[in-house]
């Protein structure tokens, strides 16, 4: 049975990065923006369904921003989460 002799067992936390390994992200990369974005989505959705509810009607103009920018929010947070390598 043929070993690599290169090889000291496992890796532990104390050990350094080696320099084949690629750079590791950051954990929460775009959270913020999901976050964000599906506040102005949710507080948005809420608020045309409660003027829709007492028997108002809402004006495109005061819907569409939050609604817009929440989904734009979201999908940039999350295509910054996408590695292409």
């Amino acid at each position: 049975m043929r070993t690599c002799r290169s090889y000291t067992g496992p890796m532990e936390w104390t050990d350094e990065r080696p320099p084949w390994l690629p750079p590791i992200p950051p954990p929460n990369r775009g959270r913020f923006r999901i976050v964000l974005g599906m506040v102005l989505l949710f507080a948005g959705l809420i608020t045309l369904f409660g003027i829709a509810i007492v028997g108002g009607t809402a004006p495109l103009l005061l819907w569409w921003p939050p609604v817009a920018g929440g989904l734009f929010l979201m999908m940039s947070g999350l295509l910054s989460r996408r590695r292409i390598t």
